[in-house]
């Protein structure tokens, strides 16, 4: 019996001593190594008698001894049966290497505690191989999330680049463009600050966020303050803290800016301004957000530079437009001005050559006779007299050389004195002044007769069968008086009525017009140089009532005039 248990516990150490891959110790109940197998050898490094009878310690780093946890280990191992984890451990030539370790508590058959059994196997490959993973995929990650924010911010590049594509004003435009400079950078405040012509000083131009309150046009030398530096460096600038720094612009140390940066704009080589973008917390702002600042910073120098040439062509286009439409306003009055003046010439020439044949002849005429023909002549005299004083009006209202001369007169009597004159040149209608009483006003009176006259001649003009021409004087507030002219002949189309006032425009056909297109036109600027205002109205009985608001005295309030036309 005892040499079967002999033979045995022989097979056990044999067994135990050819196990290479796992270290095996017996410890004593002190923690000490009793015996050791050659796979503890081997992880170990340590000869059998540089370490029998040393304490398990002594593979443990300092810093655990130093907490006590070999011991703690044990206590385990008694209290649970076992202990076992997974951390570094040390061989004899300093060493770490990761391992597994298992402490086992030993009993004998009376239940005394005779030692420990652990066993270590060494799993450093393993943890290796963990750790590579683990890096490789945190390497991963950050390569994706890299990536996701380059992508990111390359779409915000793009979306900046469509931008500047787009044939918006200058002024859209920049506002749009920084609408995308926040947004992808994730910044508090952002600003373009455009050169001035002399190339001395940068003026604000757009901003956003707390730098919309700086008024457009601040303006800040060049080599001075944050911006100015930035131009005149020719560079990009970034400020961690602008406490320590010297920015000029006094909002933004009021509203918190804590950081800054701040690129040139290049269109080629030649600096045209500044785009700059500032966080309320700190920022560092490093070489990406540099770099990436300036590409987009190169979009928006595209995008000004391309909204300039489309901006100036479309000026020259407007300009030429302009041009052209005076060309043919003016073929178009030399035109209608010849055919207006042709017709009381011909008249007047007509009457000249009656005359003369009858004197060369020795005929005399009768008085009846001689009174019709010297009708005609004034008739068209005084025509070539109005037509001669429309242009005349027309190019001093034009040059502004017809200053007021101001004076007090009852507009009633005015225009019941002007009715009167053109109802003697037009027998065929009926003009009628329909007023309150005197109105007193302190006006231009050479320039309301004018305005009186070209009312009643147009209103008469275009009734062609006669009827009745109504004028009509109110005075509905004492800060300014009301004037109506009201016809019931052929009115206006709709198409036309939104050009009736324009210089040289004719609202009809050839068949009822007559002037040269001034008239309603020479109106509009007396009533505006007395500080009033002009309209038309198409009442449903048909006809037209042209009406006019102007001021009674001396007066920079308006708001009477707005209000009686919101009536």
């Amino acid at each position: 019996m005892t040499e079967n248990r002999k033979e045995r516990d022989d097979l056990f150490r044999l067994l135990v001593e050819s196990v290479r891959d796992y270290a095996i110790f017996l410890l004593s109940p002190t923690g000490h190594i009793m015996t050791w197998n050659e796979g503890a050898r081997r992880l170990k490094g340590y000869a059998d008698a540089d370490i029998i009878g040393k304490h398990f310690s002594i593979f443990y780093p300092p810093s655990e001894i130093k907490r006590g946890k070999p011991e703690y280990e044990l206590r385990v191992a008694i209290d649970d049966g076992r202990y076992e984890e997974e951390g570094w451990r040390l061989r004899k030539d300093g060493s770490r290497f990761w391992a597994n370790v298992v402490i086992t508590a030993l009993f004998d058959s009376r239940g005394e505690h005779v030692g420990f059994a652990k066993v270590t196997r060494d799993l450093t490959e393993r943890r290796q191989a963990e750790d590579d993973r683990k890096a490789l995929l945190d390497l991963e990650r950050r390569s994706r999330t890299e990536t996701e924010a380059t992508l990111e911010r390359l779409r915000a590049v793009q979306l900046v680049t469509e931008a500047a594509l787009a044939h918006l004003r200058l002024d859209d435009l920049l506002q749009e463009l920084l609408d995308r400079v926040t947004e992808s950078l994730v910044v508090d405040t952002a600003a373009i600050l455009l050169m001035s012509d002399d190339g001395q000083r940068l003026v604000a131009r757009a901003a956003k966020g707390v730098e919309e309150e700086v008024d457009r046009g601040v303006q800040i030398p060049v080599g001075q303050g944050f911006a100015g530096r930035i131009a005149s460096e020719r560079q990009p600038i970034a400020i961690d803290d602008v406490e320590h720094s010297d920015v000029i612009n006094p909002i933004l140390r009021a509203r918190g800016i804590r950081s800054l940066l701040g690129v040139p704009l290049f269109v080629e080589t030649q600096v045209i301004g500044v785009l700059h973008v500032g966080s309320l917390h700190f920022r560092h702002f490093g070489e990406f957000d540099i770099q990436f600042l300036q590409i987009v910073a190169d979009r928006v120098a595209m995008a000004i530079e391309h909204a300039r040439l489309i901006e100036s062509e479309r000026h020259a286009r407007e300009v030429a437009d302009v041009v052209q439409a005076t060309l043919r306003a003016q073929d178009e009055f030399l035109t209608v001005a010849a055919h207006e003046l042709k017709t009381p010439l011909t008249s007047l020439r007509l009457s000249a050559q009656l005359l003369q044949r009858n004197i060369q002849a020795g005929t005399p005429l009768d008085r009846v006779n001689v009174q019709r023909i010297l009708t005609t002549i004034d008739h068209q005299v005084g025509r070539l007299a109005r037509l001669v004083g429309q242009i005349l009006d027309t190019i001093r209202l034009q040059s502004d050389g017809v200053p007021l001369e101001r004076e007090g007169v009852d507009l009633t009597e005015l225009t019941k004195r002007v009715a009167r004159t053109m109802q003697a040149r037009s027998p065929g209608h009926e003009l009628r002044v329909v007023a309150p009483g005197p109105l007193q006003v302190f006006v231009d009176v050479q320039r309301i007769d004018q305005l009186l006259a070209n009312l009643l001649d147009n209103a008469m003009k275009f009734s062609p069968d006669g009827g009745p021409v109504v004028v009509t004087l109110s005075r509905p507030a004492t800060e300014h008086v009301q004037l109506s002219v009201r016809d019931w002949g052929l009115g206006v189309v709709p198409e036309h009525r939104p050009h009736l006032f324009e210089r040289f425009y004719q609202a009809h056909n050839d068949s009822h017009r007559s002037g040269i297109g001034l008239g309603l036109y020479l109106c509009r600027q007396v009533v505006q140089q007395h500080g009033g205002d002009i309209w038309a109205e198409f009442p449903a009985d048909g006809g037209t009532e042209i009406i006019a608001v102007i001021p009674a005295s001396l007066s920079d309030d308006t708001s009477s005039v707005e209000e009686a036309r919101a009536r």
